[in-house]
């Protein structure tokens, strides 16, 4: 499940909601929540995840370690962010996970990753800002129509127009600043 996209187009909030039902909803088991770092997780997901939940729902049980209890589920936090994070998730079994900015991490990374989502259910929630046309994620996957003919991977596009949070005055700013390619990627999610 891959939402993809313009900047500032509400792909976080549209995966947070999702994440939640998931949560819920989901296969018993353990859940991965991925970042470039763990500090990008915890700025661009958590702290978001946190404010919504209350600390009732939502708390750290082992920080060093990035292991939280989100709505009763144990959730590791994890960074990807050099070839080296692949190490840190052989041998587990997941029933699914959350990847922010997924076109950031190694392409061993997000490999491994589909491994491990074992569990029957397992469902795995991206969000990516674009990247190259070339890039691996956006060639294997996003563009892959075998794969979404066989219902193995589905995608959202979003552009910066469907964040109806933004104002207008400050989403015609943005547009007024990207030209070319910087407005194809920024603004129109390409």
């Amino acid at each position: 499940n891959i939402a993809e996209g313009a900047v500032r187009s509400a792909k976080t909030f549209s995966a947070n909601i999702r994440w939640l039902e998931y949560l819920r909803e989901g296969p018993p088991g353990d859940l991965f929540m991925v970042g470039k770092t763990r500090a990008s997780l915890r700025r661009n997901v958590l702290n978001d995840l946190a404010d919504i939940l209350g600390p009732k729902h939502f708390r750290w049980v082992n920080k060093p370690e990035g292991e939280l209890n989100i709505c009763g589920r144990r959730v590791h936090a994890i960074g990807a962010n050099d070839e080296r994070a692949e190490e840190k998730i052989r041998g587990a079994t997941i029933a699914g996970a959350y990847c922010d900015e997924a076109s950031l991490y190694p392409e061993s990374f997000w490999m491994q990753l589909q491994a491990r989502a074992s569990i029957k259910g397992a469902k795995i929630f991206v969000t990516t800002n674009p990247d190259s046309p070339f890039h691996w994620l956006y060639k294997g996957f996003i563009a892959n129509d075998d794969l979404k003919a066989r219902g193995i991977v589905k995608t959202w596009h979003f552009v910066l127009d469907d964040n109806p949070s933004l104002s207008e005055e400050y989403k015609n700013s943005l547009k007024s600043i990207y030209r070319g390619l910087w407005y194809k990627r920024m603004v129109e999610g390409l």
